[in-house]
């Protein structure tokens, strides 16, 4: 799939050295390439290629049109015929990635997703081999705890301590709500399926979770939507970090215009429409509603509004909050085809709750204090030695 995302789009025909030299630079030699990665890559429809006197003379692609790019990669697997530790190593990854678990939960994991024990034990070995998951030694929980570290940097262990202390079922659906939240960025909680209200707000009290609220000026209930930390990730591939939760408060309140408001007062049909349309052409409007539903965003410099003209535009200022945005509305919402791009809000969102302050109001029950507890004393522990400027304990 490296190979095949490096040629696809190339302008012009592409040449027996051309494909060699790309074949390279993915790391694949000439022969794995002609007898073995083409022919894989034609079987799951990804990929044709020519050969003439037994040379590769060209390769089309067709990456993005058999299916998404995670479909075709899945396909291209299948058709290597992987072993059930291959497959189990996947679902090891996936799993350490939803949250961090004492090595039995792990395990017990992988065993209810249909391995046998001999196969979880080998993918979680691979796994720890070529470091995709780390493991932790848990001195209150004899055992060591597994996770994925580009996900979980720090409170692994104090995470993995609250798992536990829920029971089997309850583990089941906390992983699920990880899960959905991962797949579906903004998710309003009222969306989550198979959830107590008790076990929802340990999750968010613990930081499993990460929950926002907009609230109305107008008679409407408030709307909470939940994000992962594993969102995190995207941090590193914008320009702005989402440490002030800017991201978040632009999709938040897109979607509270496209859920709350009143048909018959306007909606957004199509937040992820309207916000391509902003961003493409850095402008959306006219509406009169602009002029006074967006202060929020416009206080934090997101964006502007200009009524200069008596009429109110919404302007783009920060491309790369909206960028990271619509990513997330994309996973989120299948948008209609067809849907009117104008903003017209019926009650005008007047307050925004972070993260923090949503852990802060949620009442504590034992388990969720007790993990909150060992948090904040890690934390400590982790600017201390930052101040003094000491490596990070592994």
């Amino acid at each position: 799939m490296d190979f095949i995302s490096r040629i696809h789009g190339f302008s012009g025909r592409l040449g027996p050295k051309a494909i060699e030299n790309f074949a390279t630079e993915a790391n694949i030699g000439l022969m794995e390439l002609q007898h073995i990665v083409l022919p894989k890559l034609k079987q799951a429809d990804v990929a044709d290629y020519v050969l003439q006197d037994g040379q590769i003379a060209s390769v089309n692609d067709f990456l993005g049109l058999s299916g998404t790019l995670i479909d075709q990669t899945y396909k291209l697997l299948q058709a290597y015929d992987p072993t059930g530790e291959e497959l189990a190593l996947l679902h090891s990854v996936e799993v350490a990635a939803f949250a961090p678990l004492t090595k039995t939960q792990h395990l017990d994991q992988l065993v209810r997703r249909g391995f046998d024990s001999q196969q979880v034990a080998d993918a979680l070995t691979l796994s720890l081999a070529l470091n995709v998951n780390q493991r932790v030694k848990s001195a209150i929980l004899n055992e060591h705890v597994i996770f994925n570290p580009y996900v979980w940097g720090s409170g692994q262990v104090e995470i993995a301590n609250f798992l536990r202390s829920l029971g089997p079922n309850e583990r089941d659906v906390m992983l699920g709500i990880c899960e959905q939240a991962a797949r579906s960025p903004g998710l309003a909680l009222d969306n989550v399926v198979d959830t107590s209200p008790r076990i929802m707000s340990a999750a968010r009290k613990v930081g499993l979770i990460q929950a926002t609220t907009v609230r109305s000026s107008g008679s409407s209930e408030p709307q909470t939507y939940i994000f992962s930390p594993t969102l995190e990730l995207e941090d590193d591939k914008l320009q702005t970090t989402e440490t002030l939760h800017q991201r978040k408060l632009f999709v938040a309140h897109i979607l509270y215009g496209h859920e709350k408001a009143k048909s018959g007062g306007g909606r957004i049909y199509d937040p992820a429409l309207l916000v391509q349309r902003l961003i493409e052409r850095g402008s959306v409007g006219p509406a009169t509603n602009i002029g006074t539903d967006y202060h929020l965003l416009e206080a934090q410099g997101i964006v502007s509004v200009d009524k200069s003209s008596g009429k109110a535009f919404l302007n783009l200022v920060k491309e790369e909050i909206a960028v990271g945005g619509l990513a997330w509305l994309e996973q989120t919402l299948d948008s209609e085809a067809g849907s009117a791009s104008s903003v017209k809000l019926s009650r005008a969102p007047s307050r925004f709750t972070t993260p923090e302050y949503d852990r802060s109001v949620i009442p504590d029950d034992a388990a969720a204090n007790e993990v909150v507890q060992s948090a904040v004393l890690r934390l400590r522990e982790e600017v201390q030695r930052a101040s003094r400027r000491e490596v990070p304990f592994k």
